[in-house]
C-alpha cells in the first residue's frame, strides 16, 4: 500500500536581490507578480519514503540539493528529489554551465520552506495509486532554434494521484504533477518581478481539477516559448498555460486505462548510477562560430544570444578548469510509473529516446533535478547558444540515455526478483 501526501509552502523574496535567468540582467527584485512556491508530493511505501520537491527557482544546485536532504534525514524520508521549475523570475541560484555554489541567504531560505512542505505532506499522507498519463499541447512551445512549425506540438505528462479505498480501488484524484518540457520564459529580460511564469499559470489552469496541482518541467533544453509566445505579459501567461491545461483536460476526460499492475501498490528504492562526462573542448574562434549559425528570420536575435553564448562559455571554461563533469541519473519507481531525474537541462528528443527504448512501463522524465549541469544536446544539434554553453563534449546526451536505460532495466529486473522471491 502506498501513502500519498502534498504539501506547500511559499518562498520569500528579498528586494533587490539578483533575478536568474538571463545574462543582460543587471537589476534586481523589485517586488512580485505572484507568491513564489515550494510543493512537496511524498509517497511512502512498506519502509521507505521518497519526496518530491519542486521549486520555484531558476535551477538547484547540488550544494543545496545536498543541505535539503541532511535537513530532511529526521522526518522519515528515504529520499528527497529537488526539482526546479526553471521560470526565469526567480532569485539567481548559481545557475551556471557546469553548476554553481548556492548564494547562502538563499539556500537558507528555501530549506527552511522545503522543510515545511515536506512536513505538511507527510502529515497530509493517506492510501493512495499513482498513474501516468499523456497528453499533446499545441501551440504551446517549440523548438528554439528552427523556424516555427505551424502547429508545434509538445508532450505533457501528468501523474495522477489518486486516494484508494478498499481493495485498492481509486476513490478520487487528489492531486496530479503536470511536467511541462517547455521553457517557462514568457516574461522578458527586463522583467524585475518574481514569478513562477509558465510553470504558475499552468497551476492555476488546472487548479480546478484536483485538490492540489503541482507544475514541474522535464526534457525542455531545446523547447520554449519563443516561438509560440503573441505577447510577454501575465495575460500570454494564462493564454499558453490554457492551452497546456485544455490538452490535459481532454485527456482526463477521454479517460484512460488503468496501468496498473495487479496486486498492491508498491514504491521502490531508487536507484543511481553516476557518470563522469568528457568536458566541452575550447571553441574555435568566434568569427568563425558567428558564421557557421544558420541563417532564418531569427537570425538576428539567434546571432546576439549566439555570441552571448560564446562568451559565457569561455568565461566558465576558466571558473571549472575541468576536462570531466560528474552527473548522477536517478530512476524512481512508484507503482507501474518510472520516473527518470536527470540534473540538466536535457534535449527532448533524448527524453524521448528515454522513453521509447523502454516501453515496459510509463516513464516521465523530470529535467533540473537534483543538480544543475547545463545544457546536454543531442550530438546532431545545430549550432547554437544551448550547444556552446553546454559544458559537456558531443555524445554526453546519448551517454545519458544509454544509462537511464540500463536503469530501467535493472529497476525492472529487481522488482521480478521481489515478485519471484
Amino acid at each position: 500500500m502506498l501513502m500519498i501526501g502534498h504539501g506547500e509552502a511559499r518562498l520569500s523574496v528579498v528586494l533587490g536581490e539578483p533575478l536568474g535567468g538571463y545574462i543582460d540582467r543587471t537589476e534586481g527584485v523589485l517586488g512580485s507578480i505572484e507568491p513564489l512556491e515550494v510543493h512537496a508530493i511524498s509517497v511512502g511505501g512498506d519502509s521507505s519514503r521518497l519526496v518530491l520537491l519542486i521549486v520555484d527557482l531558476i535551477c538547484v544546485n547540488t550544494d543545496l540539493v545536498a543541505r535539503i536532504r541532511a535537513a530532511a534525514d529526521d522526518l522519515g524520508v528515504s529520499r528527497v528529489w529537488v526539482s526546479a521549475t526553471h521560470a526565469h523570475s526567480t532569485p539567481e541560484a548559481g545557475c551556471y554551465p557546469g553548476g554553481a555554489a548556492t548564494p547562502e541567504a538563499l539556500a537558507e531560505r528555501v530549506v527552511v520552506s522545503a522543510l515545511v512542505a515536506i512536513r505538511s505532506a507527510i502529515a497530509a499522507e493517506e492510501p493512495g495509486r499513482v498513474r501516468a498519463v499523456r497528453s499533446i499541447a499545441s501551440g504551446v512551445g517549440g523548438r528554439r532554434n528552427v523556424p516555427p512549425d505551424e502547429t508545434p506540438q509538445v508532450p505533457i505528462d501528468v501523474l495522477l494521484f489518486e486516494a484508494s479505498g478498499p481493495a485498492g480501488q481509486a476513490t478520487r484524484l487528489r492531486g496530479m504533477l503536470v511536467v511541462s518540457p517547455v521553457h517557462p520564459t514568457v516574461l522578458p529580460p527586463d522583467n524585475r518581478l518574481t514569478s513562477a511564469d509558465l510553470t504558475g499559470g499552468i497551476r492555476r489552469a488546472l487548479a480546478s481539477e484536483a485538490e492540489w496541482v503541482v507544475a514541474a518541467t522535464g526534457a525542455a533544453g531545446d523547447i520554449s516559448t519563443r516561438t509560440t509566445r503573441q505577447a510577454r505579459d501575465t495575460a500570454e501567461i494564462d493564454r499558453i498555460a490554457s492551452r497546456v491545461a485544455d490538452a490535459v483536460r481532454s485527456t482526463l476526460r477521454a479517460g484512460a486505462d488503468d496501468e496498473h499492475p495487479e496486486g498492491d501498490a508498491s514504491l521502490a528504492a531508487p536507484l543511481a548510477v553516476t557518470l563522469d562526462l568528457p568536458a566541452r573542448p575550447p571553441l574555435p574562434d568566434t568569427a568563425d562560430h558567428a558564421a557557421e549559425a544558420p541563417q532564418d528570420p531569427f537570425s538576428a536575435r539567434r546571432q546576439a544570444v549566439l555570441e552571448q553564448g560564446i562568451a559565457l562559455a569561455e568565461e566558465s571554461r576558466t571558473r571549472l578548469s575541468t576536462t570531466q563533469h560528474s552527473v548522477t541519473i536517478e530512476i524512481g519507481v512508484i507503482d507501474a510509473v518510472r520516473l527518470v531525474a536527470v540534473p540538466a537541462e536535457l534535449y527532448l528528443g533524448l527524453a524521448e529516446q528515454i522513453r521509447a527504448g523502454y516501453p515496459a512501463h510509463p516513464t516521465v522524465v523530470l529535467g533540473y533535478t537534483n543538480g544543475y549541469l547545463g545544457y546536454v544536446p543531442d550530438r546532431e544539434a545545430p549550432l547554437s547558444y544551448e550547444t556552446v554553453v553546454s559544458p559537456v563534449a558531443a555524445g554526453s546526451g546519448e551517454a545519458i540515455v544509454e544509462a537511464a536505460l540500463g536503469l530501467l532495466a535493472e529497476a525492472d529486473a529487481d522488482a521480478n526478483t521481489t515478485v519471484a522471491t
